[in-house]
């Protein structure tokens, strides 16, 4: 098949889902397909090159909201090459499902997340978020063909949407470095927290975002900074410099609260050094208020470590091992969790059986899904 991917970002952009895109094109042309990619120019390069066996043009594409807006002639030469084609949400969606009708091209839409009316919990400027829900809704009722990456994300959809299309519902994947390949990313977790003996560390690793839970983190801390004192417990944060507004606020926070002798806050990481960490953590916080699928918590379990997770979105689908869920947004659930982690560890977790996100039952299933849009655009 020819595949025609077209997405707002793409590698060398960091992201999940632009390195989801990324292992589904190399996977679809180790098998053979031929695949195109067609992104904006967010990571840093413009122009056409060759990546893993197929081929990737980042355009030079103005942005509103931030977000890349696709201009319709830069895709028109793949539209015409390709057989399928693919595309996310948000910014590109849109224009290029209408674009592939009129090429006569059949086109399935990733869904990461439909957030409905949370995107209030996302926006705070409550006109632009009144926007986006808008053109969220437009973007549902125009796709015929939706990939949800979990029955989370599957539900959100079928609830905002009276006449839904076709949905395939196809989870993300990853793929995790082991033994010597993980041991070599440095520096290990203790090391870049400099925990001491004996002391313990909570990590939470995400965007400083309110979406991410992580003032909700921040409130339970407050309620719970005298036990971390006595149990020499300290949270660890990894935050991203982006959104800079939400990690100035984060860093006000700490200060207001005389939270720095609890709270330390390391800058992003690469991927694997970022795994490495995770997996030596002595306990993950994953606070979300809201999510489409989940990476962070799949990370953390899959290395063993004990969660305690809101009970939002996908995050009861995906997580597995010793889990602990908190009431979504409540931060005095979750300073209770906290507390009761403190006192009696891992005690009262629940445990769950493990779950497998793996390459390639996940690029059987896009294959399956192409297939079925080519027999019925037939």
């Amino acid at each position: 098949m020819k595949i025609a991917v077209i997405v707002p970002h793409f590698p060398p952009h960091i992201g999940g889902g632009e390195q989801l895109f990324l292992a589904v094109c190399q996977s679809l042309a180790e098998r053979g397909h031929q695949v195109r990619v067609v992104t904006g120019n967010s990571g840093g390069i413009t122009g056409r090159r060759e990546m893993d066996g197929f081929e990737v043009t980042y355009c030079n594409w103005r942005t509103l909201f931030g977000q890349p807006v696709l201009r319709v002639r830069d895709i028109r030469e793949v539209l015409g090459w390709c057989d399928v084609v693919h595309t996310s949400i948000y910014s590109t969606a849109l224009r290029t499902i209408l674009a592939a009708r009129w090429a006569k091209r059949p086109c399935v839409v990733t869904f990461h997340e439909v957030m409905g009316d949370k995107w209030h919990l996302f926006e705070p400027n409550p006109l632009k978020a009144l926007c986006f829900m808008c053109y969220e809704r437009v973007l549902l009722h125009f796709a015929r063909n939706v990939h949800a990456v979990s029955r989370s994300t599957e539900r959100d959809y079928r609830k905002i949407c009276r006449r839904p299309g076709r949905v395939f519902m196809i989870p993300n994947f990853l793929e995790f470095p082991e033994g010597a390949a993980l041991e070599a990313a440095e520096p290990g977790f203790r090391e870049l927290f400099g925990l001491e003996t004996g002391e313990r560390g909570i990590l939470y690793f995400s965007r400083p975002a309110a979406i991410k839970g992580v003032f909700v983190l921040l409130d339970a801390v407050k309620r719970v900074e005298d036990r971390l004192r006595a149990g020499r417990a300290r949270i660890c944060m990894i935050l991203s410099s982006a959104p800079e507004k939400g990690r100035q606020q984060v860093l006000d926070f700490i200060q207001r609260e005389g939270l720095s002798d609890v709270v330390q806050i390391r800058n992003s990481l690469p991927r694997n050094q970022l795994l490495r960490v995770i997996s030596e953590a002595d306990l993950c916080v994953i606070p979300s208020v809201t999510e489409g699928f989940g990476f962070a918590a799949v990370e953390a379990c899959h290395y063993g470590r004990p969660v305690i997770c809101s009970d939002a979105g996908s995050l009861p689908e995906v997580a597995f091992g010793r889990v602990c869920f908190f009431r979504n947004r409540d931060a005095g659930d979750l300073a209770a969790k906290l507390r009761g982690y403190l006192e009696n560890g891992v005690t009262g977790f629940e445990e769950i059986p493990e779950k497998h996100f793996d390459r390639e039952p996940s690029i059987d299933a896009y294959v399956r899904m192409y297939e079925a849009l080519l027999a019925h655009w037939a």
